[in-house]
């Protein structure tokens, strides 16, 4: 990039944003943010909720991931922490989905970081928020290929006890075919995505309504001082109350990827209003059925020792073959989760391409010229997905060296995503709320008092989620059951603070923020 138009676009950048957007169309809009009309606006809001519905796959993951919260505290740890995980996750889909309104672009929380930041430090936050939110979306993604491919493994486990002895190699294997099957639906699967993505939020929605009947009708049931009131800690911590906290793992990860519908917002009609329903409704849609089946399942757990050292690895499969007594059942049960993680994954890797997409779009990537090419047959960013395919096979490697890594992947996750989310939040109401006037906020507003609220509930809720997602889930510590969230944050922030410092600062100068000229250009004037 020669300095002359180096030097046009870092004054594009630091334009502060001057005109009214309403008569603006969406591919107006979108060249009004700096930016042409190059995906096709392919989904619905009822598609991209669904494609949210998915990728959280609440009542899903609440079925992966439940083994933390009953041994760091017994049933009450999950359904107090459900509550609360809840409450905060619909705060912060609040906050953001403000936010998407006012700036519908796929890069999302990095261009968001880029409009509000103060003009000394907006290059370098915004591309430090993209980096993260990059790495925050690579794992969380693969953390669902993960749960597939291990939740496949271990249905061979729920039929041959007897006879199968699962190996690692072969959970990979597993694990890879989770990943060649979304990287397939994306590429050439791309003009039929929306309608894959609805056909997976009504097995999402209909599973849950077979396994809450099954439940509720052959299940034997607990009492209901054991669901809200018996404290169980096997964790080794002497704290009940630090096990419990780190018990928040099982009700944080069931609410991450919500910020898809932010990512695919160049691929719908009136984003700045489909969008942050897509966004808040999915939330609170995932969360109340999270809700039903989370009661349901902890009044109906059984013999909680047989969950814990089930041979298949997760206590939902040995819970439903403890209450259908039939393998067969199980499977059927089992299955739908399985099949909706692999969903999941094909939702995240839709939304993770796009927002590294839209990064490499802004040149703050490594050979951004190559990875911000669309297909002009396919109208996908293929490259860019086959990139993350990679790179979250390489992930998978992490498997074979520790037997925790799949609780790792998970808190890096959590700490990635919600550190992605923090910042826009924080800028936002710092900044954003003084500098915005009425007229430039979107069609989706929280008004001046209850925006406020809303956004220190939120920041509070992720700093405190945050930090208890790195702490080991047992005592006493050993490098084989130490959490390297922080670890592989770390690694990833500072391999990428590598290329900002030699690279990416000579040639990012943050996402092209909405100027005067752009907007008349837009309209043709």
């Amino acid at each position: 990039m020669d300095i002359e138009k180096l030097a046009k676009r870092k004054e594009e950048v630091e334009t502060v944003p001057p005109v009214n957007r309403r008569s603006l169309n969406d591919e107006q809009l979108l060249a009004a943010l700096g930016h042409k009309q190059e995906l096709q606006r392919d989904f619905s809001i009822w598609s991209l909720g669904s494609l949210c519905l998915c990728l959280m796959a609440t009542w899903e993951a609440l079925s992966s991931v439940v083994a933390a919260a009953l041994i760091s505290g017994g049933a009450p740890c999950l359904f107090y922490n459900y509550i609360i995980s809840f409450a905060g996750t619909v705060a912060i889909a609040l906050s953001l989905a403000e936010i998407s309104s006012i700036w519908p672009t796929a890069g999302g929380q990095y261009h968001w970081v880029a409009v509000l930041a103060p003009r000394g430090s907006r290059v370098v936050a915004s591309w430090f928020t993209g980096w993260i939110s990059v790495g925050g979306q690579i794992v969380l993604t693969a953390s669902a290929a993960f749960a597939a491919g291990l939740q496949f493994q271990a249905l061979i486990t729920l039929n041959h006890p007897d006879t199968y002895v699962p190996q690692r190699w072969q959970g990979m294997l597993f694990y890879w075919l989770v990943l060649l099957y979304a990287a397939a639906v994306n590429i050439w699967g791309s003009k039929i995505l929306p309608h894959t993505n609805l056909a997976s939020g009504v097995l999402h929605i209909l599973g849950f309504v077979a396994i809450f009947i099954v439940l509720g009708v052959m299940a034997p049931k607990h009492s209901a001082d054991y669901v809200f009131a018996q404290v169980s800690n096997s964790s080794g911590w002497s704290s009940d109350g630090v096990a419990w906290l780190i018990g928040l793992l099982s009700s944080v990860y069931p609410f991450l990827g919500y910020d898809a519908a932010a990512h695919l917002s160049e691929e719908m009609p009136r984003p700045s209003r489909n969008v942050p329903i897509a966004m808040v409704g999915s939330v609170v849609a995932n969360g109340i059925i999270g809700f039903a089946y989370c009661l349901m399942l902890l009044f109906s757990l059984g013999d909680l020792p047989s969950l814990l050292e089930s041979p298949t690895g997760f206590p939902f499969m040995q819970l439903y073959l403890n209450v259908t007594k039939s393998p067969a059942g199980a499977t059927i049960l089992s299955l739908v989760i399985c099949l909706i993680a692999t969903a999941a994954n094909a939702a995240g890797l839709t939304s993770t391409s796009r927002t590294f997409w839209a990064f490499a779009r802004d040149e703050a990537t490594p050979f951004a010229k190559y990875f911000a090419h669309v297909d002009s047959k396919l109208k996908v960013p293929v490259r860019m997905i086959v990139l993350v395919s990679v790179l979250q096979g390489l992930l998978g490697f992490i498997y074979l060296g520790n037997t925790t890594a799949f609780n790792a992947i998970l808190s890096m996750a959590i700490i990635g995503m919600y550190l992605s989310y923090l910042l826009p939040v924080v800028y936002m109401v710092i900044y954003g709320r003084v500098k915005l006037s009425k007229d430039e906020y979107g069609p989706f507003k929280l008004g001046k008092l209850g925006g406020v609220l809303t956004n220190v509930l939120a920041i509070v809720w992720l700093i405190f989620a945050m930090i208890f997602s790195t702490f080991p889930n047992f005592q006493p510590v050993t490098a084989q059951n130490m959490n390297y969230s922080t670890v592989v944050l770390a690694g990833w922030v500072g391999g990428g603070a590598l290329y900002y410092f030699f690279r990416g600062r000579k040639v990012y100068t943050g996402p092209v923020i909405e100027t005067e000229s752009s907007a008349l250009a837009a309209i043709g004037a």
